[in-house]
């Protein structure tokens, strides 16, 4: 698939969330990895 962003590769900026046991993760523990899936759920009311 072409990349239409230009954005592979591009660093994100840095940002922390909760996983799914309450532990706070940081995107940079994710640094150098081969492939990072990030889902971000919006809550629908």
């Amino acid at each position: 698939m072409k990349d239409k962003f230009n954005l592979v590769g591009t660093k994100i900026y840095e940002f922390s969330l909760p996983n799914s046991r309450g532990e706070t993760i940081n995107i940079r523990d994710f640094e150098n990895k081969k492939n990072v899936i990030i889902v971000l759920f919006r809550d629908i009311n």
